[in-house]
This record gives C-alpha cells, sequence and structure tokens, in this order.
C-alpha cells in the first residue's frame, strides 16, 4: 500500500511539474530578477554597486565580495587608464595613510612606505598624470576644516577623489573623554558643508572607523576601545547624512575597511591598524610557501626511504639538508610567533605539543615501540620547547615591547647567544648530555637500544639550524618593522642592485654546497661538517625563493596540500608504506611491485590525511582554553603516563 501510494503522489508530481516547467520557472526567474537589477540601476542612478563601500562579505585571501556584485582587480595598466590626468588626496591620520599606500601601490608596486610618517606624502606618475596626495591631518579640527575649505574656492583646483577621516587621535589626546567627543562633534558639523559642497563636482568619501584589537593595543592606546569608536562612527554617519537638505547627502560612507577588521584586525601587529595580510602584500616565507616547500621536501623523503637511495652519499647529503630545511622552519616559525604575539600561555605550548605527539604516543603505546624510534617528533618537540623557554623567561622580550625601547634587541641578541653557548657546550660535551637525558623519566622517552647515544647523535647532527631559524626570523622581522623590506605582490624584496646581487651570490652558494656534498668521502666527514654549513643551502633557497617578487607571490596548491599533512605522512610510513621498521615495503599485491606501490600509496596518503583531520579535532576538545580545566586535564595525563613509566620499568626489572 506505501509503495502504491508513493507511485500515485510521484505521477501526481510528475503530471503538475515535469522538467519542463522547471525550465519555464528558471526562465520568468531570470527575467524577473533582470528587471529588478535594471530598474534599481535606473533609480539609483549610474552607480552600479554602492554595496562596495557599504557592505559585503571579507573571504579571506584578501578577497571583499560586495553584496549584489564582484570587484575588478585592476592590473597597472588599467589603473592607470582609468586615473589618466586626476588627483586624488587622502587626508587624515595613520589609517587613511595605509589606504594612500595600498591605492598607490596599484599603480606603482615599487612605491616605498617611507619618509615623515607625521608628514604630508605626495606621489606622482608623470607618464599618466596621476597626481595622489596624503595629507597629515589626523584630528577632524580647525586644520582639517582650512584644507578642506580652500578646495571649495573656485580659483583652486580640486582633487577628482577625496578619501577623508579621523579620530583615533581625538580619543587617544584626550583620553577618550566625553568632552572630546562633543568636540568631535562640532567640529565634524562645521566641516559638512564644505564636504557637501565638493561632492557635488568630486567624489567624497569618508571613511569610518576600524575597530581595534583592545589586547594588543600599547599602554598609550588603551583609551582607543571599541565602544568610543563606535560612538565617534555613529556621529560622524548621523552629521554627514543630515548635513543636506537633500534626500541622499553626496558624501559617500566608506565601511568596507571596517568590515574586513572585524575579520582581520586580530592578526594586527599593534591592535590599531590592518594586518598586512589583508593589504596586497607577500611576506617572505608566508604560510602558503612554507606549506609548498615542506610538501615537496616530504615527498623527496619518502621516496628515498622507498627507494633505498641511502647508500649513495650525494642523495644522502641533500636529504640531511632537507630534515635540517623543516628544523629551520620550526625555528623561524615558533620564534615568529612567540615574538610577534608574546602569548606564552600554556594553552599554545599545549596545542603544539599535541598536534606533534599525540599519533606517536598511540603508535608507542599500541605498536610497542619507544618514542626515540619515531626520531624527527622528539626532535622538532625537543627544539620547540628550547624556543619556548628561551623566549618565555624572565626577561619576556616581545616585539612590542623591542619596538618602544631598542635596547630590547640588544636583549633578544644577548638570549640568543646564551643559548648558542649552550648548544655549543651539550654538543661537545657527551658525558654531560648524556646524563641529563639519562634521568628517570627522561631516559624513557630518549633511549633506544639501552642508551640515549642515538639521540645524541641525532640531536647534534642538526644542532645549530634551529638558531639559525630563530636568528634568521628575528633579522627579517626587524628589518620588516623598519620598512627596509619592500613585500608588495609582485615588486623585488630589496632594491634591483641588492636583489640582483643576493641572488647572484645565492645561486653560487647553493652550487658550492651541491658540488661540495658531491664531493665528501665519507658520513663521518660529511656529518661533522653538515651541522655548520647547511644553512648555506637553505639560506640560498629562500633568497632564490623570496627575493623576486613573481616568485614569492606564487605557490604549488597541490605542494602545499601534502605539506600541512607532512607530519603525519613522515610517521604513518613506518607502518603503513614501509614495512619491518622502515627496512622492507609494504606489501599488499604480491608479485605485481607497480601495482603494490600505487595502492599502498593511495591507502598511505588516505590515512594520514584522515589522521590529521582527527588530530586537529581531538586538540580542540582535548586542550581547552580555559587554564583551570586544562590544568585538572594536564594533571589526569600526567598521573596516566606516570603510571605507565613506573610499570614500564617494573617490567624491565623483572625480565632482568
Amino acid at each position: 500500500m506505501a509503495a502504491l501510494a508513493y507511485n500515485l503522489g510521484k505521477r501526481e508530481i510528475n503530471h503538475y511539474f515535469s522538467v519542463r516547467s522547471a525550465k519555464v520557472l528558471a526562465l520568468v526567474a531570470v527575467l524577473l530578477l533582470a528587471a529588478c537589477h535594471l530598474a534599481s540601476r535606473r533609480y539609483r542612478g549610474n552607480d552600479s554597486c554602492e554595496y562596495l563601500l557599504s557592505s559585503g562579505r571579507f573571504l579571506g585571501e584578501k578577497v571583499w565580495q560586495p553584496h549584489s556584485c564582484m570587484m575588478h582587480k585592476y592590473k597597472i595598466s588599467e589603473a592607470k587608464n582609468c586615473l589618466v590626468d586626476k588627483h586624488i588626496a587622502f587626508i587624515g591620520d595613520s589609517r587613511i595613510r595605509q589606504l594612500f599606500y595600498s591605492f598607490v601601490k596599484i599603480i606603482n608596486p615599487q612605491f616605498k612606505e617611507e619618509g615623515n610618517k607625521h608628514g604630508n606624502i605626495p606621489f606622482e606618475d608623470k607618464i599618466a598624470s596621476v597626481k595622489v596626495d596624503f595629507l597629515w591631518h589626523p584630528e577632524v579640527n580647525g586644520s582639517m576644516k582650512q584644507c578642506i575649505k580652500v578646495w571649495t574656492e573656485d580659483s583652486v583646483a580640486k582633487p577628482h577623489v577625496i578619501v577623508a577621516g579621523a579620530a583615533t587621535w581625538s580619543i587617544k589626546i584626550h583620553n577618550g573623554s566625553k568632552e572630546a567627543l562633543s568636540q568631535y562633534k562640532m567640529n565634524i558639523t562645521s566641516i559638512a558643508p564644505l564636504l557637501e559642497k565638493l561632492a557635488k563636482t568630486s567624489d567624497v568619501y569618508w571613511v569610518l572607523q576600524d575597530p581595534v584589537y583592545e589586547d594588543l593595543l600599547s599602554e598609550n592606546r588603551k583609551m582607543i576601545t571599541n565602544e568610543k569608536i563606535d560612538a565617534y562612527n555613529e556621529a560622524a554617519v548621523s552629521i554627514l547624512n543630515s548635513s543636506t537638505r537633500n534626500s541622499k547627502s553626496n558624501v559617500k560612507m566608506f565601511s568596507v575597511s571596517k568590515l574586513i577588521a572585524q575579520e582581520t584586525i586580530m592578526e594586527s601587529l599593534d591592535g590599531l591598524h590592518l594586518p598586512e595580510s589583508s593589504r596586497e602584500t607577500t611576506k617572505v616565507l608566508n604560510r602558503e610557501q612554507t606549506d609548498e616547500w615542506k610538501g615537496w621536501m616530504q615527498l623527496v623523503i619518502l621516496i628515498y626511504h622507498i627507494s633505498g637511495a641511502s647508500t649513495f652519499l650525494p642523495v644522502y647529503m641533500h636529504i640531511r639538508v632537507l630534515v635540517a630545511a623543516y628544523l629551520f622552519q620550526t625555528g623561524y616559525g615558533h620564534f615568529s610567533y612567540f615574538w610577534i604575539k608574546g602569548d606564552f600561555g600554556i594553552h599554545r605550548v599545549c596545542q603544539v605539543l599535541f598536534r606533534l605527539n599525540f599519533l606517536v604516543v598511540v603508535l608507542c603505546i599500541v605498536m610497542d615501540r619507544p618514542y626515540q624510534f619515531y626520531y624527527f617528533v622528539p626532535l622538532v618537540t625537543v627544539w620547540f620547547m628550547v624556543i619556548y623557554v628561551t623566549l618565555a623567561l624572565w626577561p619576556q622580550i616581545i616585539q612590542k615591547k623591542a619596538n618602544g625601547n631598542c635596547f630590547w634587541h640588544f636583549g633578544l641578541l644577548l638570549k640568543l647567544a646564551f643559548l648558542l653557548l649552550c648548544i655549543c657546550f651539550l654538543a661537545y660535551s657527551q658525558g654531560a648530555f648524556e646524563k641529563i637525558f639519562s634521568l628517570w623519566p627522561l631516559s624513557k622517552c630518549f633511549e633506544l637500544k639501552g642508551n640515549v647515544y642515538e639521540w645524541w647523535f641525532r640531536w647534534r647532527l642538526d644542532r645549530y639550524v634551529v638558531f639559525h631559524g630563530m636568528l634568521f626570523a628575528f633579522i627579517y622581522l626587524a628589518l620588516q618593522k623598519r620598512q627596509v623590506l619592500s613585500e608588495g605582490k609582485g615588486e623585488p624584496l630589496f632594491s634591483n642592485k641588492i636583489s640582483n646581487f643576493l641572488l647572484f651570490i645565492s645561486v653560487v652558494s647553493f652550487l658550492t654546497y651541491s658540488i661540495w656534498a658531491s664531493s665528501c668521502k665519507n658520513k663521518a666527514e660529511c656529518n661533522e661538517l653538515h651541522p655548520s654549513v647547511s644553512v648555506v643551502q637553505i639560506l640560498a633557497f629562500i633568497l632564490i625563493r623570496n627575493i623576486p617578487g613573481y616568485a614569492r607571490s606564487v605557490y604549488s596548491s597541490f605542494f602545499a596540500w601534502f605539506g600541512k599533512i607532512s607530519l603525519e605522512l613522515f610517521i604513518c610510513q613506518y607502518h603503513i608504506w614501509l614495512a619491518a621498521d622502515t627496512r622492507g615495503v609494504l606489501v599488499l599485491i604480491p608479485g605485481n611491485p607497480m601495482l603494490n606501490i600505487i595502492v599502498s600509496t593511495f591507502i598511505f596518503v588516505c590515512v594520514a590525511h584522515e589522521i590529521s583531520q582527527i588530530t586537529n579535532d581531538l586538540a580542540q576538545i582535548i586542550i581547552p582554553k580555559d587554564n583551570s580545566s586544562l590544568l585538572k586535564r594536564l594533571a589526569c595525563i600526567a598521573a596516566f603516563f606516570c603510571g605507565l613509566l613506573i610499570l614500564s620499568s617494573i617490567q624491565e626489572k623483572s625480565r632482568h
């Protein structure tokens, strides 16, 4: 009966609504929507998308999606053709200056952010007859009014486009007082008629203030709260929208940057200005590039393992450089995070340690393998803790503190020098190293076959590379903060002469290292020199990959995908792809090696990806953000593993 009712109902629906009916309905919908858009265009005027300034959503990756239309990304030639014989004026504070620089770099990507920050900044492209000015007026006051008033006079040439806005300085200078807000309302009321007059012949935009990230604000900016910024924005909107008797003001409200900032301000360096990630920049060793780097390196290492190429010394030495490059990225990435964010909370540490060790710990328990068997994970874990302790110990020196006083840069260099001294001491004092890591319970983690020699050898082989990564990150971030580097999309990192010189040195260094690695006589000799010279190959690759703007701006999504699961690929190869503790190859299809490797590789990669997702999901559940809950869980985990270690020790004694 149920089947009969279903068939009757199905026939009834098909009778009234067929595929043809659906197509007719779609055509009607298209015609209606086209008519609505046409009517809307006619009603609203020539502005094809006023939502471009007011509403939309930030999709990430520097993409802003307005409602009802798409943004066109202008090429340099298109921008110049569009702006020929135009004069654009930006007037306001440092936030308006950010917009000015972003705008100018569309016309000239090589234009550098330099000069007096608290002064006017001119730009002119004589070939295209484009003139763009930034006028420093950080407060809505008499000075800004006078500047705007001059443009309203008939004898003075008016800018074709005016972008203005200010508020944060008024909040800062007057300590967020109510009197300052009242004065701001009076001043913007007196300026509003002038802007409205200019808007009859020019395009005038008033930029609403972006929110701030209050936790990152320096002490002299703590009074700039989002509550006060909202109050200033409300005042600007209400006054400028009511400054004309007409139904609609000619002054356009520019609120896009405010909406973008709501999504990106947490990545800001100072909590006040938009982060570089929301502007057209491509940073050195950006996330996409490091993922790509890790991806192709991991694939090379996997091929090296499955092909048994360790007997060829030149191949072995280049693989050693790839492992060192992973550790270099560890030093660079985690140092950059702690230096910029100053986030030394236990939550961050636990998340990283969980991400690194979850799979390995499970395999150690299930497969009955020592922790040191998966040597790379202990290596990265220890170096992460070294980076954390170095920066977290007193005095805690972070970028925000160092920017206020250059003395702190010297203090951080002293910390790094002390770290290097400790590394040298442990590297050349095997006895001291073994005493430290032979203590219980460390010995349970770092012993292999009853001693810690293997751990000492592995650690010593790449002992300087994490330090080199930290030092590179420090120098890079210091140069970036002083605006020595040009990280605009498509532009070289330095001036043309310096860029060409460094590229030449890098290529020569790269080739020199390759020749040396190929001429090495034996592993002992190569391993002895490797800690000191591997950084040459790594730095050469980084400079070749990042100095040219076009090379820094692109990456392989294929390799980046593998880079995101590189840790799981490295660990899973021991049990899914290889066999007999990496001394053999897993055979699923006997008698057909090619088909076997294809099938096992497919399974191997799928499992690694799934484990990566599971680990990330578990990290969110097991590592709570609340410190008290986190400490309780850590205590339970510590008690569990202490119990396992005690049982393991008892079992070993009973065997002997």
